[in-house]
């Protein structure tokens, strides 16, 4: 009979002997912090808590405060307090107070420890090599999949980072999701033809992976339903010409004006985004669940409305974040089906670690351990990384542990299973 905290410590420990794969962040590659000089309110309410704050009823005016570094600190954490109180149960705030207990030796986070902790993360995040040493000497992780949403895709792969591209910019130009323009000027679609813009992408697309980058992101589900439908060539061309004419004359009166195209043109371009992805045998990752932020559509990203993708696709790797939450079974069952769809929990573990013990508990049962992405960081400021890392190993070796002592594995069996959801599983299909 297995006592279960002398399993949870072994699998821990082991867990902390490992070198990591973080499949996927939103970090900076080459600066240490958010703002405009170090400040610990500006990074670690840049992101996550924010949203827990404001659904607590802070308005975005007071968040700004927050975040000013010009106020004074006592100030801006006494505008904050209030808040702060009432979301200290959710699991983003943890991660915060096991970052700052990790790194900067504080162990909460109030009005008597503001300021000290203030200090600490200047002097800390000052250094040069600070991202290396949150990444590498205390997170252990060997590299991070990275999507900073910049096109430079020479300048994003340092010793830390492989970084990940949006190809948004080529499914709807107009969308405020579009962080890169593939020309800069969208001037220059209105002289090309609906097959001309196609290959312009097919060899963007070569030029991006030829360059670096280890995957393509899709963060549709924040602006669309993930549901896309197969649209016949001459309707896409049809309106492919009537959109970027529209656009030509709208631009003559306002030169503002985006390139916004129709929900069925979206389609087509997303199938020949996947088109070009299935001849080189590549990997796309898809937001699907919980969108970051207030007031989003959550219907929009139920990953079952990508199931025709999976079919129609079947050398295109398939990497479906956050777990799907809520819909954490549907992507079971998904990723049980088609051999070419894949588990990840990045952000997972910070929305809910309880939700995150069950999927994997479930997802044990169900899913080839070989298709489960355990960990990505999913953070734009690096002390988030460690917060949420402890977390994700916590809950892992939780998981693992209930197995073992319900005599569902064995120990070495689970240590395989912790080495391959945190290491070997994204190591293989990233060819990493």
């Amino acid at each position: 009979m297995h006592n279960f905290n002398n399993v949870y410590e072994q699998l821990l420990n082991y867990a902390d002997s490992m070198k990591i794969i973080d499949t996927h962040e939103h970090l900076d590659p080459h600066k240490t912090h958010t703002g405009d000089i170090p400040d610990v309110l500006c990074d670690y309410f840049s992101h996550y808590i924010s949203t827990d704050l404001m659904s607590a009823g802070m308005s975005g005016a007071e968040l700004d405060k927050v975040r000013d570094f010009k106020i004074d600190i006592t100030e801006r954490y006494n505008i904050l307090e209030p808040y702060l109180e009432c979301v200290r149960n959710t699991s983003y705030c943890r991660s915060l107070e096991i970052a700052a207990r990790k790194i900067h030796k504080i162990d909460e986070i109030n009005g008597k420890t503001i300021a000290e902790l203030n200090e600490k993360f200047k002097k800390a995040a000052s250094r040069a090599d600070y991202g290396k040493f949150i990444m590498k000497d205390l997170c252990n992780i060997e590299v991070s999949i990275n999507d900073n949403w910049s096109g430079d895709m020479r300048g994003s792969t340092t010793d830390l980072f492989v970084p990940a591209w949006q190809p948004v910019a080529y499914m709807n130009p107009g969308s405020e999701y579009s962080i890169l323009n593939p020309d800069g000027d969208f001037g220059a679609a209105t002289e090309l033809s609906l097959d001309e813009y196609c290959e312009r992408y097919r060899r963007h697309f070569l030029k991006q992976k030829a360059e670096g980058m280890k995957t393509l992101k899709s963060p549709a589900a924040y602006w669309r339903t993930l549901y896309f439908e197969e649209v016949k060539y001459k309707k896409a061309a049809e309106l492919f010409d009537k959109t970027v004419k529209k656009y030509a004359k709208a631009k003559k009166d306002n030169p503002d004006a985006g390139l916004n195209f129709p929900k069925k043109l979206q389609d087509y371009m997303m199938h020949h985004i996947l088109k070009a992805a299935d001849e080189s045998n590549f990997v796309i990752q898809i937001h699907t669940g919980l969108q970051e932020g207030m007031g989003n559509n959550l219907e929009n990203s139920n990953p079952m409305l990508l199931k025709n993708l999976f079919d129609k696709y079947p050398n295109v790797k398939f990497d479906l974040f956050h777990t799907g939450y809520p819909y954490e079974r549907e992507l079971s069952v998904l990723a049980k089906t088609h051999a070419n769809v894949y588990i990840d929990f990045c952000w997972t573990h910070l929305i809910s670690p309880f939700a995150a013990r069950a999927a994997f508990y479930e997802m044990l049962d169900v899913v080839p351990h070989t298709k489960i992405f355990g960990f990505g960081g999913d953070y734009i400021f690096f002390d988030g990384v460690v917060g949420h890392l402890t977390l994700a190993k916590q809950n892992i070796c939780t998981v693992l542990a209930q197995k073992v002592c319900g005599g569902e594995c064995g120990i070495t069996s689970a240590e395989k299973i912790l080495q391959a959801v945190l290491y070997g599983n994204a190591k293989r299909v990233f060819e990493l």
